[in-house]
């Protein structure tokens, strides 16, 4: 008995230890395993590990350099090590940093699934990393999605992670894309061909930004027979060319199910038809905040608004496929796709402007403690939504409200099994009370 408290005591005083009394230095970095790289693209990853004064500041610096490596892109596998510096000119704090690892392959390919917004997709991407051995990507990739969406992507990226601009991680890509898309509740599909200029970086705040241009074929077909007139007028390709921004900022302790922080996302386009005439802007904004109560419990508030402003002296209305659809699992729960939308002929014709808001109650399922992780990747919850098109105003609001659980999937998405109750809808709204499946990564 006096051996085994010995020993628990022992191990409590080590895992109390301050290291910040030991003082310690870095003296030497080594970056093994790397063949096609270039030195300077991997040395900014590893630079701040020489202003380490204290044991601590080693450990604490050599992980964050271990993290900076990984996101270089050029890693299969990779180990470090810290050893005490053997040198025959070695002081005596001297520490020497290692890092293992093996280059990835010049070819790499993978198969899977995807979730999108409430939809799943088969993909296949093959991948040249490191093309020129400073994180130089080329990727090709092809998905093929439940309701019979496609896209093709053929993409070339180029990191700066290795200048001086280096902390704001600043990346440019171009990409040479194909996607095929459907609108089942409007009975149309749309096809667009073109290519997209990038160019991203984090400032401080983990603000991300994102400023492309994009320029393309454009083209609308109608699904049926049955598809009606005001859809098919639209029918027909066109040019397309975009300026856009995409702005993000994430403050979540977890993106699927987040007890405290807020999210922002906001993008900007200026559309125009040809490349010198542009006659729209187009915005759409989502906000999410979330705030812990107790017993695992937290509230929850989001929101999304998006208006279209056209000037139709310069250039035609934008089609039915740049529009907004308001209705749905993933938005106005207790509303089909798009049921909350302005319609003509029984159908869908989309939406200039909308807003749309939610407020969650989140709870853990009752005894979830008894089932360990397994219980962490359901949560329970109380909702309330409402929302409009065609005006800011409250007049005429869509409600519903209703109680669900939703299932964790990886790190990113969800699903959501809904009991829903509209409280009040238009007249020619398509509502969906009762059960509603919804599936993606952005709700409301």
């Amino acid at each position: 008995m006096g051996a085994g408290k010995s020993k628990e005591s022992n191990t409590k005083s080590s895992a109390s230890v301050d290291f910040t009394r030991f003082k310690a230095r870095v003296a030497k970095i080594n970056i093994n395993g790397l063949d096609r790289t270039k030195d300077d693209y991997v040395q900014r990853a590893c630079k701040k590990l020489f202003s380490a004064n204290t044991f601590q500041d080693v450990l604490l610096e050599t992980n964050h350099a271990y993290e900076n490596l990984i996101e270089l892109g050029i890693y299969k596998n990779l180990k470090a090590f810290i050893d005490t510096d053997k040198s025959p000119n070695a002081s005596q704090n001297g520490y020497v940093v290692s890092f293992d690892g093996e280059e990835l392959t010049r070819i790499t390919g993978t198969i899977g699934t995807e979730i999108g917004q409430n939809d799943g997709a088969l993909t296949a991407e093959l991948v040249s990393p490191n093309i020129f051995g400073r994180g130089e990507r080329l990727s090709i990739n092809y998905s093929y999605s439940y309701i019979k969406a496609t896209e093709m992507n053929l993409k070339f990226l180029k990191p700066f992670y290795h200048t001086e601009f280096g902390d704001y991680k600043p990346e440019t890509s171009l990409t040479i894309f194909r996607h095929s898309n459907v609108f089942p509740w409007s009975r149309f599909k749309s096809d667009h061909s073109g290519f997209v200029l990038d160019f991203s970086f984090l400032m401080p705040l983990s603000i991300t930004h994102s400023f492309q241009y994009e320029c393309g074929m454009k083209e609308i077909f109608a699904s049926n027979k049955q598809t009606p007139f005001f859809i098919r007028q639209e029918c027909g390709p066109r040019l397309a060319s975009i300026f856009r921004h995409i702005g993000a900022f994430d403050t979540r302790d977890d993106r699927v199910f987040p007890n405290q922080g807020i999210y922002v996302r906001t993008t900007s386009e200026l559309i125009g038809d040809k490349l010198s005439n542009y006659g729209a802007v187009k915005c759409d904004s989502h906000v999410e905040m979330n705030v812990p109560l107790f017993a695992g419990m937290s509230l929850q508030l989001c929101g999304r608004i998006g208006k279209l402003f056209e000037n139709q002296r310069v250039m035609k209305p934008l089609p039915i496929d740049s529009l907004f659809f308001l209705g749905g699992p993933l938005s106005l729960r207790g509303f089909d796709p798009a049921g909350a939308t302005p319609s003509q002929e029984g159908l869908p014709k989309g939406s200039r402007v909308y807003w749309a808001t939610g407020l969650h109650l989140w709870a853990p399922l009752p005894f979830s403690r008894y089932f360990g992780d397994f219980g962490d990747l359901f949560r329970t919850h109380f909702f309330y939504n409402f929302g409009n098109c065609d005006t800011l105003s409250l007049d005429n609001l869509r409600i519903a409200a209703g109680v669900g659980l939703a299932f964790r999937i990886g790190g990113r998405a969800r699903i959501e099994f809904n009991y829903c109750y509209p409280l009040r809808k238009q007249k020619n709204d398509r509502v969906r009370p009762a059960f509603q499946f919804g599936i993606g990564y952005e709700f409301l």
